[in-house]
């Protein structure tokens, strides 16, 4: 692994953790359940088949435009 796919682990492990201790879980159950989850979606990255269901993406919104006052 090289460090950009271990910087993107860590990253992956940090939203992980963040999800279960705002779910009420405790700091030291969620560390290694963090990081089995971010070793899942490594894998899932990596895996050739599941290119095609990706990862969904969030699409801009359209442009706001202020309607003039009359």
């Amino acid at each position: 692994m090289n460090e950009h796919e271990q910087n993107l682990r860590d990253l992956a492990a940090m939203f992980a953790m963040s999800g279960l201790l705002m779910r009420g879980g405790s700091y030291a159950d969620s560390v290694g359940a963090a990081f089995e989850v971010a070793d899942l979606f490594m894998e899932m990255r990596d895996n050739k088949e599941s290119q095609s269901e990706g990862i969904a993406s969030i699409m801009s919104k359209r442009k706001y435009e202020r309607k003039p006052k009359t």
